[in-house]
Formats: C-alpha cells, structure tokens, sequence
C-alpha cells in the first residue's frame, strides 16, 4: 500500500488549519501588533514545511514536483520563511517607535 498520497494530504490540511487558526487568533490582537504576529506566524509556516519534508525523505511533497531540484524548492521555502518573518519583524520594529 502507498502511504505518500495519504501522508501528503494529512500535511496539506494540517497547513491549511495552521493559516486558517493563525488569521484567525492574530484578530484578537488588531492593529500592528496583529499584522506583525500575522507575518511571523506565516514565516514560521514556510520554516515548519521545509523541516518536515526534509524530514519525511521519500514522502516529502518537494519529490511530486520533478520539473524543479528539490534543493532549489528546499531554499525557496527558507526563503519565503525568512521573508514573511522579517516583515513581521519591522513591523514590530514599527510599535516600538
């Protein structure tokens, strides 16, 4: 039995429910503070999705996308984590002025 299909939509929804849990709490807080929170919530999504497929090895989603090196995959995810973070990171920058 292939378990790649399975484990793959388990990762899928998991994300889903983490961003969907993350706009939905970062509300609460409103304003900058909210905005920030926002970003580095994201940011650590990107974090989260790159460690896990590094770890998972052959049931990792970078290896559905063959047209790419599943390095180059693997490095734009950090990179779209270190960007979303230091965007929340100057807009907390923001409120301490």
């Amino acid at each position: 039995m292939d378990f790649q299909p399975l484990i793959q939509g388990f990762i899928v929804v998991i994300v889903i429910g983490v961003v969907y849990s993350l706009w939905r709490t970062t509300k609460a807080y409103g304003g900058l503070m909210g905005a920030a929170l926002k970003w580095i919530g994201l940011g650590m999504v990107f974090f989260s999705l790159e460690a896990l497929d590094r770890s998972l090895g052959n049931l990792s989603f970078v290896s559905l996308v063959s047209a790419f090196d599943p390095d180059l995959l693997h490095n734009g995810l950090l990179l779209f984590g270190l960007l979303f973070c230091g965007i929340g990171f100057s807009k907390l920058m923001k409120i301490a002025k």
